[in-house]
């Protein structure tokens, strides 16, 4: 099997223009449309970066907490994926939804924070919305044990098997129980911002 980052992948991801880490994975060009200026002046882009002075700036405006951005993320998706938890606190006092879904994948903050691995943010999650935060299932009927198998992210596998081993047994819409998903032979991932299509030898 090799693995390789190929021409079609990269111009599949140029045109969605976004990644699972942030809002813009390849650039045509230089040029900033709108939707990226709002991404990146708006409580997104903050969230993304870390800037928790901008955070509560923006809050303390009244902006709405929940706003998606284009693609249907929210400031707490971002804030999960990127392990920010203290912006993940202060978007959470100010009333983000635990459940809030991406447009086109249904996933949740706990799923972004499970398939990058950050588990003190997937602890906070759950204290604040209990097991149905983990048990939360996307479009593709993938619990958080599934997100963390995707992301290979043996800490949070481990956590999850011993505190919660009822997510084990959820399978999928393809009937994939969590430790069967993400090996495909072509199914494309996206970690850390490094695109790679996998095809068989």
């Amino acid at each position: 099997m090799l693995y390789l980052k190929s021409d079609k992948v990269q111009k599949r991801m140029t045109e969605s223009s976004h990644s699972c880490t942030g809002h813009t994975v390849f650039h045509q060009s230089t040029h900033q449309d709108l939707s990226e200026m709002d991404f990146e002046r708006g409580i997104w882009g903050a969230s993304t970066r870390g800037d928790i002075d901008r955070v509560r700036k923006l809050l303390d405006k009244h902006i709405n907490v929940n706003i998606p951005d284009s693609y249907g993320y929210t400031a707490l998706h971002y804030a999960a994926r990127n392990n920010h938890i203290d912006i993940c606190n202060v978007l959470l006092e100010a009333g983000a939804d635990i459940f809030a879904k991406t447009r086109n994948d249904g996933a949740t903050p706990a799923h972004r924070a499970a398939y990058a691995g950050n588990l003190n943010i997937l602890k906070l999650l759950v204290g604040k919305g209990g097991a149905p935060v983990l048990e939360s299932r996307d479009n593709y009927g993938r619990n958080c044990l599934h997100h963390a198998y995707r992301g290979k992210q043996k800490n949070t596998i481990d956590w999850l098997l011993e505190s919660y081993p009822n997510l084990s047994s959820t399978k999928d819409n393809n009937g994939l129980l969590p430790d069967s998903v993400g090996q495909s032979t072509n199914e494309v991932h996206c970690h850390e911002l490094n695109i790679w299509s996998v095809v068989d030898k």
